[in-house]
Protein backbone atom coordinates (compact mmCIF):
# COMPACT_ATOMS: atom_id res chain seq x y z
CA UNK A 1 0.00 0.00 0.00
CA UNK A 2 0.96 3.63 -0.43
CA UNK A 3 1.83 4.16 3.57
CA UNK A 4 4.73 1.42 3.03
CA UNK A 5 5.72 3.42 0.52
CA UNK A 6 5.40 6.93 2.06
CA UNK A 7 7.58 5.07 5.15
CA UNK A 8 10.05 3.77 3.44
CA UNK A 9 10.38 7.01 1.54
CA UNK A 10 10.95 8.94 4.53
CA UNK A 11 13.63 6.56 6.40
CA UNK A 12 15.97 6.52 3.69
CA UNK A 13 16.73 10.14 4.67
CA UNK A 14 19.13 8.92 7.19
CA UNK A 15 22.44 7.49 7.05
CA UNK A 16 21.32 5.38 10.09
CA UNK A 17 19.06 3.15 8.12
CA UNK A 18 20.95 2.71 4.72
CA UNK A 19 21.88 -1.09 5.40
CA UNK A 20 20.08 -3.04 2.97
CA UNK A 21 19.40 -6.63 2.10
CA UNK A 22 16.32 -6.71 -0.11
CA UNK A 23 15.59 -5.84 -3.49
CA UNK A 24 12.37 -3.43 -3.84
CA UNK A 25 10.15 -6.02 -5.27
CA UNK A 26 10.55 -8.73 -3.07
CA UNK A 27 10.99 -6.14 0.13
CA UNK A 28 7.50 -4.93 -1.08
CA UNK A 29 6.00 -8.19 -0.96
CA UNK A 30 7.60 -9.41 2.37
CA UNK A 31 6.34 -5.79 3.57
CA UNK A 32 2.67 -6.05 2.43
CA UNK A 33 1.66 -10.14 2.27
CA UNK A 34 1.50 -10.05 6.55
CA UNK A 35 -1.49 -7.81 6.00
CA UNK A 36 -3.82 -10.37 4.13
CA UNK A 37 -2.05 -12.87 5.38
CA UNK A 38 -2.47 -12.68 8.70
CA UNK A 39 -6.23 -11.10 8.22
CA UNK A 40 -7.55 -14.20 6.29
CA UNK A 41 -6.13 -16.35 8.80
CA UNK A 42 -8.12 -14.80 11.62
CA UNK A 43 -10.95 -13.63 9.49
CA UNK A 44 -11.35 -17.50 8.12
CA UNK A 45 -10.96 -19.46 11.79
CA UNK A 46 -14.13 -17.72 13.02
CA UNK A 47 -17.28 -19.06 13.09
CA UNK A 48 -19.16 -15.33 11.42
CA UNK A 49 -17.07 -15.78 8.41
CA UNK A 50 -19.48 -16.69 5.99
CA UNK A 51 -21.73 -14.59 7.51
CA UNK A 52 -22.85 -11.47 4.61
CA UNK A 53 -21.80 -8.75 5.92
CA UNK A 54 -18.49 -9.93 7.22
CA UNK A 55 -17.80 -11.40 3.77
CA UNK A 56 -18.33 -8.56 2.24
CA UNK A 57 -15.98 -6.61 4.25
CA UNK A 58 -13.51 -9.20 3.88
CA UNK A 59 -13.88 -9.05 0.11
CA UNK A 60 -13.03 -5.47 0.06
CA UNK A 61 -10.17 -6.13 2.26
CA UNK A 62 -8.52 -8.78 0.40
CA UNK A 63 -9.72 -7.12 -3.00
CA UNK A 64 -7.02 -3.85 -2.15
CA UNK A 65 -4.32 -6.06 -0.36
CA UNK A 66 -4.26 -9.14 -2.70
CA UNK A 67 -3.30 -6.81 -5.37
CA UNK A 68 -1.49 -4.64 -3.78
CA UNK A 69 1.15 -7.69 -2.34
CA UNK A 70 1.38 -9.79 -4.89
CA UNK A 71 0.40 -8.30 -8.19
CA UNK A 72 1.36 -4.59 -7.96
CA UNK A 73 5.14 -4.92 -6.66
CA UNK A 74 5.76 -6.97 -10.32
CA UNK A 75 4.35 -4.32 -12.12
CA UNK A 76 6.29 -0.99 -10.54
CA UNK A 77 9.58 0.30 -12.26
CA UNK A 78 12.28 0.04 -10.01
CA UNK A 79 12.34 -3.30 -8.79
CA UNK A 80 15.96 -4.11 -8.37
CA UNK A 81 16.37 -0.93 -6.35
CA UNK A 82 17.43 -1.83 -2.56
CA UNK A 83 15.45 -0.90 0.40
CA UNK A 84 16.24 -0.95 4.24
CA UNK A 85 15.83 -3.41 6.10
CA UNK A 86 14.10 -1.49 9.04
CA UNK A 87 11.83 -0.59 6.55
CA UNK A 88 10.60 -4.03 6.04
CA UNK A 89 10.61 -4.69 9.72
CA UNK A 90 8.62 -1.85 10.81
CA UNK A 91 6.14 -2.58 7.92
CA UNK A 92 5.70 -6.35 8.71
CA UNK A 93 5.29 -5.48 12.43
CA UNK A 94 2.05 -2.67 11.60
CA UNK A 95 0.44 -5.13 8.51
CA UNK A 96 0.27 -7.86 10.77
CA UNK A 97 -1.40 -6.16 13.55
CA UNK A 98 -3.44 -4.34 10.99
CA UNK A 99 -4.81 -7.51 9.22
CA UNK A 100 -5.18 -9.32 12.51
CA UNK A 101 -7.10 -6.43 14.29
CA UNK A 102 -9.71 -5.50 11.38
CA UNK A 103 -10.18 -9.38 11.31
CA UNK A 104 -10.71 -9.59 14.18
CA UNK A 105 -13.02 -6.54 14.58
CA UNK A 106 -15.10 -7.39 11.58
CA UNK A 107 -15.76 -10.88 13.05
CA UNK A 108 -16.23 -10.86 16.55
CA UNK A 109 -16.35 -7.57 18.37
CA UNK A 110 -18.66 -5.93 16.16
CA UNK A 111 -22.12 -7.38 16.47
CA UNK A 112 -23.85 -4.69 14.61
CA UNK A 113 -22.28 -6.83 11.61
CA UNK A 114 -23.20 -9.98 12.41
CA UNK A 115 -26.89 -9.43 11.05
CA UNK A 116 -28.24 -8.80 7.57
CA UNK A 117 -30.31 -5.94 8.56
CA UNK A 118 -26.07 -3.88 8.62
CA UNK A 119 -26.66 -4.38 4.79
CA UNK A 120 -29.37 -1.37 4.49
CA UNK A 121 -27.93 0.91 6.90
CA UNK A 122 -26.58 3.93 5.11
CA UNK A 123 -23.19 3.66 6.79
CA UNK A 124 -22.32 0.53 5.05
CA UNK A 125 -24.27 1.72 1.27
CA UNK A 126 -22.15 4.75 1.46
CA UNK A 127 -18.91 3.13 2.80
CA UNK A 128 -19.23 0.60 0.03
CA UNK A 129 -19.23 3.09 -2.67
CA UNK A 130 -17.04 5.12 -1.24
CA UNK A 131 -14.12 2.70 -1.07
CA UNK A 132 -15.27 1.47 -4.53
CA UNK A 133 -15.02 5.06 -5.50
CA UNK A 134 -11.30 5.35 -3.85
CA UNK A 135 -10.22 2.25 -5.51
CA UNK A 136 -11.02 3.04 -8.81
CA UNK A 137 -9.11 6.38 -7.96
CA UNK A 138 -6.29 4.67 -6.34
CA UNK A 139 -5.83 2.25 -9.80
CA UNK A 140 -6.22 5.22 -12.30
CA UNK A 141 -3.48 6.94 -10.66
CA UNK A 142 -0.89 3.74 -10.18
CA UNK A 143 -1.47 2.82 -13.62
CA UNK A 144 -0.14 6.38 -14.96
CA UNK A 145 2.54 6.63 -12.92
CA UNK A 146 3.81 3.13 -13.97
CA UNK A 147 3.45 4.56 -18.15
CA UNK A 148 5.29 7.10 -17.12
CA UNK A 149 8.40 5.74 -17.99
CA UNK A 150 9.26 3.25 -20.64
CA UNK A 151 11.06 0.02 -19.67
CA UNK A 152 14.87 1.56 -19.51
CA UNK A 153 13.67 5.45 -19.53
CA UNK A 154 15.10 7.27 -16.47
CA UNK A 155 14.75 10.81 -15.34
CA UNK A 156 11.21 12.29 -14.05
CA UNK A 157 8.06 13.47 -15.72
CA UNK A 158 5.00 15.41 -14.70
CA UNK A 159 1.82 13.03 -14.68
CA UNK A 160 -1.37 13.74 -16.55
CA UNK A 161 -4.53 12.70 -16.78
CA UNK A 162 -7.30 11.33 -14.16
CA UNK A 163 -7.74 12.89 -10.67
CA UNK A 164 -3.96 13.98 -11.89
CA UNK A 165 -5.43 17.12 -13.40
CA UNK A 166 -6.20 18.15 -9.83
CA UNK A 167 -4.17 16.84 -7.35
CA UNK A 168 -0.22 15.87 -7.60
CA UNK A 169 -0.95 12.74 -5.46
CA UNK A 170 -4.38 11.01 -6.29
CA UNK A 171 -2.86 7.30 -6.00
CA UNK A 172 -2.51 8.37 -2.03
CA UNK A 173 -6.10 10.57 -2.02
CA UNK A 174 -7.88 7.03 -3.90
CA UNK A 175 -5.89 5.32 -0.47
CA UNK A 176 -7.19 7.64 2.05
CA UNK A 177 -11.06 7.38 0.52
CA UNK A 178 -10.49 3.82 0.65
CA UNK A 179 -10.18 3.09 3.60
CA UNK A 180 -12.13 5.99 5.63
CA UNK A 181 -14.78 4.30 2.56
CA UNK A 182 -13.72 0.67 4.66
CA UNK A 183 -14.65 2.73 8.27
CA UNK A 184 -17.91 3.56 7.19
CA UNK A 185 -18.88 0.02 6.34
CA UNK A 186 -17.70 -1.70 9.07
CA UNK A 187 -17.95 1.17 11.58
CA UNK A 188 -15.72 -0.89 13.97
CA UNK A 189 -12.60 0.70 16.28
CA UNK A 190 -9.72 -0.74 13.93
CA UNK A 191 -11.09 0.86 10.98
CA UNK A 192 -11.92 3.88 11.84
CA UNK A 193 -7.92 3.48 13.52
CA UNK A 194 -6.49 2.56 10.42
CA UNK A 195 -8.38 5.02 8.12
CA UNK A 196 -6.56 7.82 10.74
CA UNK A 197 -3.41 6.54 10.52
CA UNK A 198 -3.41 6.20 6.19
CA UNK A 199 -4.26 9.86 6.34
CA UNK A 200 -1.60 10.84 8.88
CA UNK A 201 0.81 9.28 6.77
CA UNK A 202 -0.11 10.08 3.43
CA UNK A 203 -1.42 13.83 3.63
CA UNK A 204 2.31 14.89 4.95
CA UNK A 205 4.02 12.88 2.15
CA UNK A 206 1.24 14.01 -0.41
CA UNK A 207 2.43 17.97 0.21
CA UNK A 208 5.88 16.49 0.31
CA UNK A 209 5.57 15.26 -3.28
CA UNK A 210 3.58 18.58 -4.25
CA UNK A 211 6.80 20.47 -3.23
CA UNK A 212 8.61 18.49 -5.23
CA UNK A 213 6.92 19.04 -8.43
CA UNK A 214 6.86 22.51 -8.38
CA UNK A 215 10.90 23.22 -7.15
CA UNK A 216 11.70 20.78 -10.07
CA UNK A 217 9.45 21.91 -12.83
CA UNK A 218 8.61 25.61 -13.73
CA UNK A 219 5.79 24.40 -15.94
CA UNK A 220 4.14 22.39 -13.32
CA UNK A 221 0.76 23.19 -13.51
CA UNK A 222 -0.40 26.32 -10.78
CA UNK A 223 -3.99 25.19 -9.98
CA UNK A 224 -3.03 21.70 -9.16
CA UNK A 225 -2.85 20.65 -5.45
CA UNK A 226 -1.50 18.41 -3.10
CA UNK A 227 -4.06 16.23 -1.65
CA UNK A 228 -7.76 17.56 -1.70
CA UNK A 229 -8.78 18.87 -5.56
CA UNK A 230 -8.97 22.33 -5.19
CA UNK A 231 -8.61 23.12 -1.86
CA UNK A 232 -5.05 21.56 -0.63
Amino acid sequence: MQITRAFSESLTTYPMYTWTVLGATTSWVLMEAPSPIAFAIVYFRSDNAFKPVPLILCGMYLFHYVYRSFIYPFRMRGGHKRKPIVTGLVAFAFNTANGWTNAFAITVLAPHLLSTDWLTDPRFIIGVIVFAAGWIINQQSDAILLKLRKPGEGGYKIPEGGFYRWLSSPNYFGEIIEWVGFALAAWTVPAWVFAWFTGTNLIPRSFSNHRWYRDHFSEYPKKRRAILPFLL
